[in-house]
């Protein structure tokens, strides 16, 4: 029989169990993701600006994953990895739209919530809206709405501190007899960098900085609600960005472009319930698609079976660890060749058409271009690996969001989802790291488009587009100026170039029929007009919105009827 001071001992720590609510909050799981977040915004990954205090106690108290790499420098092909567990080739979701996430992936939060879990997201950007498959699994989800862009040719975003107190109210009244996977996602630090003063003097001027340090005070709101009821030291904290942002590195301003380690390399702790293994530091090469059976393993949760993420719950990336990488954002706007890459433990391996293979430094950073055939060979062996494993079907999301991202310059292909090419096949194609130059000018020229400067920025892409004639955004600019300058036989001419380019875009079409309009050619006028009816068709068929196919489909027979 036991003693009484083995049974006062055992009712104690029945009674704390108890108390604590078992298998409730211990089995909850924050994420926050971090957009457009450099590490070296932090002083636990280098950073000596000291602006992300919260965040850097945040770090201090967690497991700190110093190698790890998102999948490509854009947001909706992170977070679909991070909610997938795979690499980009494999869920089909390859640039920020037109793409969505197939409602037959099996996301992060649709496993919570068929385990019982509460699920909650709040969205910062509509990057992320809930057209692009993102929501999937949510019982609560707030995004922001398109009435609440800021600048025209801007997505609509919403400050850190709006999204954080959402993410309060909901904490407070959610059911406390349920465990919960909470998901609070930040844009601030994407541009436009427009952080109110006081946070920019935080920054010692520096306007990325400042919006780091108006996300970070979110943070800290965010946190002491956690601690004040006790729910931190129950639950799992995992923070991760989902890239990084290149603020004139390497020739690049901002991202989706290249494959530096400026925008691949992102911070990513895991605060462990209770504070354990606080200041323990992991090496070698994690990656955002390690997210999903991480946390998934926090929640005592089955882990999908093949996926290319693991779970760091309860140690750091195998030494052996690779990692996949790309970009096609330069081969869908700008006819450059499409990039992809390898990264392990040693080097980091680019693939375009002009290839690189860099060291690593002993902290994990990427170093100088070396020459090692056999290393390369191996890193296009993984690569083809990745390619050519099973795969998500691809579907097309709604059109509004899409024009919205489109806006922002990351519409890929404009109205439909391009078909991509083998990024280890030979292209033909400059490499974006050879054009640097090309694409700087172009985002100009973009910005004086809106901003209703026009007749600078046909300035800009008229000799852009005599050095690339296939520059696909360049020339939708180029027509967009001349249109809203009413040059109408000048966008004519660009148009017809345009139109000889896959894919064809509704855009075009459209502005074809308001310059034929215009001159009074009511014959090719209507030719357009039906092709644009004939594109849009095909778009809402796509995506299995009949309805909206069908008025467009009655609309084109009556004027087909018309002779």
């Amino acid at each position: 029989m036991a003693s009484w001071k083995e049974c006062a001992c055992l009712t104690l720590a029945l009674l704390a169990a108890c108390g604590s609510e078992p298998g409730v909050d211990q089995r909850s799981v924050v994420l926050i993701t971090l957009d457009t977040f450099r590490c070296d915004a932090l002083a636990s990954y280098g950073g000596t600006r000291g602006v992300a205090p919260n965040l850097d106690a945040l770090a201090a108290e967690s497991e700190r994953f110093t190698g790890a790499r998102t999948v490509a420098p854009l947001t909706l092909p992170a977070h679909s990895s991070m909610f997938t567990g795979l690499f980009p080739p494999r869920h089909g979701v390859r640039g920020n739209g037109p793409a969505m996430l197939a409602p037959e992936a099996d996301t992060l939060a649709e496993r919570a919530a068929r385990a019982g879990f509460q699920t909650a997201g709040f969205i910062g950007g509509l990057t992320l809206d809930r057209a692009y498959g993102a929501a999937q699994g949510f019982e609560t989800w707030t995004q922001p709405e398109e009435s609440e862009s800021r600048l025209l040719g801007q997505i609509s975003d919403r400050p850190a501190e709006q999204v954080v107190s959402d993410a309060q109210a909901w904490l407070a009244r959610r059911d406390r007899a349920r465990p919960f996977f909470l998901w609070v996602h930040l844009f601030d630090a994407h541009a436009p960098y427009a952080a109110p003063p006081a946070f920019v003097e935080r920054a010692q001027g520096h306007p990325y900085f400042g919006e780091v340090a108006r996300l970070d005070a979110a943070v800290g709101a965010l946190l002491a609600s956690l601690r004040g009821d006790g729910t931190l030291e129950q639950v799992l904290v995992c923070v991760v960005g989902d890239h990084g942002e290149a603020l004139g590195e390497h020739g690049e301003d901002t991202h989706g472009q290249h494959l530096w380690d400026s925008t691949l390399r992102v911070p990513f702790f895991v605060r462990h319930r209770g504070g354990e293994r606080a200041g323990t530091v992991r090496g070698g090469i994690a990656s955002v698609v390690d997210v999903a059976p991480t946390l998934l393993d926090a929640m005592g949760l089955e882990l999908p079976r093949d996926i290319d993420g693991l779970s760091l719950l309860d140690s750091g990336p195998p030494a052996e660890r690779g990692a996949y990488f790309e970009t096609l954002s330069g081969w869908a706007r700008f006819h450059w060749s499409p990039m992809c890459g390898w990264i392990d433990a040693r080097t980091k391996y680019v693939h375009s058409s002009a290839p690189r293979l860099n060291a690593l430094g002993p902290d994990g950073v990427e170093g100088a271009e070396i020459s090692d055939p056999a290393r390369v060979d191996a890193a296009r062996a993984a690569i083809r690996r990745v390619l050519s494993a099973p795969r998500l079907e691809t579907r097309t999301a709604a059109s509004g969001p899409r024009r919205a991202v489109a806006e922002l310059g990351y519409g890929d292909a404009g109205d439909f989802e391009p078909e991509y090419p083998d990024p280890l096949a030979s292209q033909g194609l400059p490499s974006p790291d050879e054009r640097i130059d090309e694409y700087r000018v172009f985002v100009a020229a973009q910005t004086l488009n809106q901003t209703g400067r026009h007749a600078e920025a046909v300035s800009k892409l008229e000799p852009l587009i005599a050095g690339n004639p296939d520059n696909l955004h360049a020339l939708d600019e180029l027509a967009l100026a001349l249109v809203e300058l009413h040059e109408w036989t000048r966008a004519i001419a660009v148009l017809k170039e345009r139109a000889l380019r896959p894919p064809d875009r509704l855009s075009t079409h459209q502005r074809f029929v308001q310059c034929y309009t215009a001159l009074g050619d009511a014959p090719n006028a209507r030719l357009h007009a039906l092709r644009a009816l004939e594109l849009l068709i095909e778009s809402h068929a796509r995506r299995g919105e009949r309805e909206q196919a069908e008025r467009y489909r009655a609309i084109y027979e009556a004027e087909r009827a018309k002779g």
